[in-house]
């Protein structure tokens, strides 16, 4: 049984990664992938296996990080990263790449960790600080590294799937384009204000074109084709998350090299 660990903000996080990393191992992966993945419940289970942090949660939280390094009487180093300070995010990573490579040593099964963290305004530095923080632990641990950058949040992500299902949707998407002057399911990464209730937050628009139905939603990252996913996940992060998970996961999982993704329609 291969393990896998995420390291996310909340459950709807984890939820999203999971259903999008699945989804890459049956479409990139060997058939016998997709047949574990689709059968009885109980091969997909013998196939992989997602750990809980053993605090009641089935992700662990980034935000519980310093919980985690004490439980396991982790000291972290505060020093650079290759003789150069720490961008953003930085210490965070390096902190939960540690986690993980002391259940990994408790575990020799642990195969891959998977970090997923919202860029917020910060993308650029965040990116460079988890860059920073990985390429310090790949040569430490024994596990995969697979990093998200949703920018600016999941909600980007989740954007790129809608396609109106009804005319109240058509209608709805309509309105909002001509609200925000451009469309936020192709270019979600412009929706870059932080309050919640403000013009261009990705929360506010995704609650406004689902009516606020959390299976519409859902539908947006477990039904939209993969395709399109890619086509319009480019700025947010999305299209390079899908990439990273099925050339890093796949082999790693399968012993196989992943298939190419299909052609965009």
């Amino acid at each position: 049984m291969a393990k896998l660990l995420v390291f996310c903000e909340s459950p709807a996080d984890l939820e999203t990664i999971q259903a999008l990393v699945e989804r890459v191992l049956r479409e990139q992966g060997p058939d016998w992938v997709r047949d574990l993945l689709d059968g009885p419940d109980e091969g997909a289970r013998e196939f992989r296996e997602w750990m809980p942090d053993g605090e009641g949660r089935s992700y662990f939280d980034l935000h519980k990080l310093s919980a985690y390094a004490r439980r396991h009487k982790l000291r972290v180093p505060q020093g650079h990263f290759a003789g150069r300070p720490g961008e953003a995010g930085a210490l965070m990573g390096r902190t939960a790449f540690l986690v993980a490579r002391e259940l990994a040593l408790q575990d020799t099964k642990l195969e891959a960790v998977i970090l997923v963290w919202d860029m917020d305004d910060q993308g650029q530095d965040r990116r460079k600080g988890l860059t920073q923080a990985s390429t310090e632990a790949r040569s430490l641990v024994p596990f995969e590294i697979v990093l998200g950058c949703p920018d600016p949040m999941r909600e980007a992500w989740v954007l790129a799937g809608f396609e109106p299902e009804t005319e109240a949707e058509r209608e709805r998407l309509a309105a909002m384009r001509q609200e925000l002057g451009f469309n936020p399911c192709e270019e979600a990464h412009r929706l870059d204000a932080k309050k919640e209730q403000a013009r261009r937050n990705p929360k506010r628009v995704l609650e406004e074109l689902t009516a606020g139905e959390r299976d519409r939603a859902v539908r947006c990252w477990t039904e939209a084709p993969l395709t399109r996913l890619r086509a319009r996940g480019g700025p947010s992060g999305l299209s390079a998350f899908l990439d990273e998970s099925a050339r890093s996961l796949i082999p790693r999982l399968s012993g196989e090299p992943p298939k190419p993704p299909p052609a965009q329609d």
